[in-house]
């Protein structure tokens, strides 16, 4: 079961062929540059949560969700 997982990991790892004029440079001081920091940390985040709680599953997208919200309060985000 182990070695599926690493296979799925493998090949999303293999999915990312972006090359640095694929991004734009921010401010690193910006409030932008804060958030979109902060949104990268926390999707992640929110990635490994749903992957632990089961993808298929409600209750996988409910941890998910909570896990990003919380990730993005630490990281001094709250929704408006």
């Amino acid at each position: 079961m182990h070695k599926i997982w690493l296979i799925a990991l493998a090949a999303l790892a293999g999915c990312n062929s972006s090359s640095a004029s694929d991004w734009k440079e921010i401010q690193t001081n910006s409030k932008e540059s804060r958030f979109e920091r902060a949104k990268a940390i926390c999707n992640g985040r929110a990635a490994e949560t749903q992957v632990i709680a089961g993808r298929l599953w409600m209750a996988g997208a409910i941890a998910a969700d909570s896990t990003f919200k919380a990730c993005m309060a630490e990281q001094g985000f709250s929704p408006k």
